[in-house]
């Protein structure tokens, strides 16, 4: 990045011979010129040295600068340049604290805002505002982001990218969980990217997990602490329930079949290429809640599988993701379709709702939830004195920063609020 500004400062003193041979490197440059403009650098070599710092004193002194801003410019002395390792083991150098993001995905954009640094998002993915829906939860919806989140800039979409918008708002940096997507960030927006991959139900450091993305994004932002601290509240919850579920015996686990993209479209959406045949061999949910997922060991990870797979695994249970309290039609449907009534799960009526583990990205808040709910269901007895909605609130503040969001959530869906009240 420093030798893209360093080129464009040099371009007006080149020979027009020269300023032909660079054209072809001009057209690969962004719409909009980035260029990094580090506070208390003098000689704009992108570094505050004791000599500027010492200017900067000088400046504070004389009155021509703030207590704020020599306090920033003795930070960025002390601190920066700073390069940390993206998820996809690239280096990435900053020179001062990152102000403005743009988020790829709303996956990354709950990371920032669990970490305290929801006020420096300018834009995101369209699917942000799933993160707190407007009909659902409007207390979250017009609070979260300094209220900012009805007039949020929507600078991609699942199939789009918005480019020249990119550029336009002036990012720090850009937080994609694509590597793919990095290079083209970088070459047309013309600013950082970091990488920041991770599953949200995926508890490790590395592999694609949860806690490697959290460390890289507490990294960028310089919240370390807040990032341990995230860590610790997830491993808290996940000690809570593994201490009874591990001391189970295999033969009290149920085998569990999870539709993660519901049944809204019955069997199979050919539109989407899902519904209720595609499910993940890998969900630690289900694993940690004291149940079987029988689609582990399958080939692949997100999977299509035939009703026939499901009939013959012959789950004990079997979850729906649910993203509108429209989707109990979903459920009674599977509960009532012919096709399906040899299905031990089937039979006892052991069917249920619960959070989709997607929404462009694997939202954490909502998986950490499934976990807990999942144990209640799978096991009630050992967990009947875990006050779900109370885990519920505390899980999605967070993550979100705002009370009683599951509260909203847990109306406004039906099925949490009837289950919290059937127990």
């Amino acid at each position: 990045m420093r030798e893209i500004i360093k080129i464009s400062r040099a371009i007006i003193r080149l020979p027009l011979i020269h300023l032909l041979a660079i054209s072809i490197f001009t057209a690969a440059m962004p719409a909009v010129a980035y260029e990094v403009v580090v506070p208390g650098d003098l000689d704009s070599d992108l570094i505050v040295s004791e000599e500027e710092l010492e200017a900067a004193q000088s400046s504070f002194d004389d009155g021509k600068i703030t207590a704020e801003e020599l306090e920033k410019i003795k930070h960025i002395n002390e601190n920066y340049p700073k390069t940390i390792v993206d998820t996809a083991g690239r280096e990435v150098t900053f020179y001062k604290p990152v102000e403005r993001i743009i988020t790829r995905e709303a996956h990354t954009a709950r990371i920032v805002i669990a970490l305290g640094d929801g006020d420096k998002i300018v834009a995101s993915e369209g699917s942000i505002k799933n993160l707190c829906s407007e009909e659902c939860c409007p207390t979250c919806y017009f609070t979260i982001l300094d209220g900012r989140m009805p007039d949020l800039p929507e600078t991609s979409t699942r199939y789009d990218i918005y480019y020249e918008q990119m550029a336009a708002l002036n990012p720090d940096v850009i937080l994609t969980s694509s590597a793919t997507e990095a290079p083209d960030f970088e070459n047309k927006v013309g600013c950082p990217c970091v990488v920041a991959t991770g599953s949200g139900w995926t508890y490790s450091y590395d592999n694609g997990g949860l806690y490697g993305q959290v460390e890289v994004i507490g990294d960028l932002l310089e919240k370390e602490e807040e990032a341990d601290e995230l860590i610790g509240f997830i491993e808290s919850k996940i000690d809570m329930i593994r201490s009874v579920t591990e001391t189970l015996d295999e033969s009290e686990k149920p085998k569990v079949y999870y539709a993660t993209r519901g049944a809204t479209k019955a069997f199979y959406d050919p539109k989407e290429g899902r519904d209720f045949t595609r499910t993940e061999t890998h969900y630690e949910p289900i694993d940690i809640a004291g149940g079987i997922n029988v689609a582990a060991g399958s080939e692949g990870t997100t999977i299509n599988v035939g009703i026939e797979q499901i009939i013959a695994w012959d789950p004990d249970y079997i979850l729906l993701s649910s993203g509108s309290s429209e989707n109990n039609e979903a459920l009674e449907f599977i509960l009532t379709s012919p096709e399906l009534q040899s299905i031990s799960a089937i039979k006892n009526g052991n069917v249920y709702n619960c959070f989709s583990p997607h929404s462009r990205g694997s939202p954490p808040d909502k998986s950490l939830f499934n976990m807990i709910y999942m144990a209640k269901l799978f096991h009630p007895e050992e967990f009947k004195d875990v006050d779900l909605e109370k885990e519920g609130n505390e899980i999605m503040k967070a993550f979100l920063g705002i009370d009683g969001v599951f509260t909203e959530y847990a109306d406004c869906l039906v099925w949490p609020r009837e289950f919290i009240n059937s127990q």
